[in-house]
């Protein structure tokens, strides 16, 4: 039986930076085999998305949606707060910082998605693709 989410911003983080997760990781193989299929192997392929989806690659991606003032107010202070709520699990290969930016990143995406706003969205990952093919 499927459940609606009626009121996503009160869904705790972690569940929408799982969500979020997902999202950024369909997202991101699917821009590189529509961009390199024919250019590298599966491997390559594979070593490619692990270098845009880990949590260093997702801090400087959310600082730059910032910095390029792409992200609303209500979007920036949902990421603040997603970013700073308490971890649940730590981080392997990345420093904390990037860890929690990275999870304030995936939870924006999470949010937008239980929202079903699917315009903004896309457009925040249009901004991502763009960042990531220049």
């Amino acid at each position: 039986m499927e459940e609606n989410i009626k009121d996503p911003e009160n869904l705790n983080v972690v569940y929408l930076a799982y969500i979020g997760d997902a999202i950024f990781d369909l997202f991101t193989r699917d821009l590189l085999i529509k961009n390199h299929i024919s250019k590298v192997k599966m491997n390559e392929l594979h070593k490619m998305n692990t270098d845009i989806v880990c949590a260093k690659s997702q801090a400087r991606i959310i600082e730059r949606l910032i910095d390029d003032n792409v992200l609303s107010d209500e979007e920036i202070d949902f990421y603040r707060h997603a970013r700073n709520a308490h971890p649940h699990s730590k981080s392997k290969n990345s420093s904390i910082v990037d860890y929690r930016k990275a999870t304030g990143f995936e939870a924006l995406l999470g949010l937008l998605y239980y929202r079903e706003d699917k315009n903004r969205l896309d457009t925040l990952l249009d901004k991502v693709k763009e960042y990531l093919l220049n």
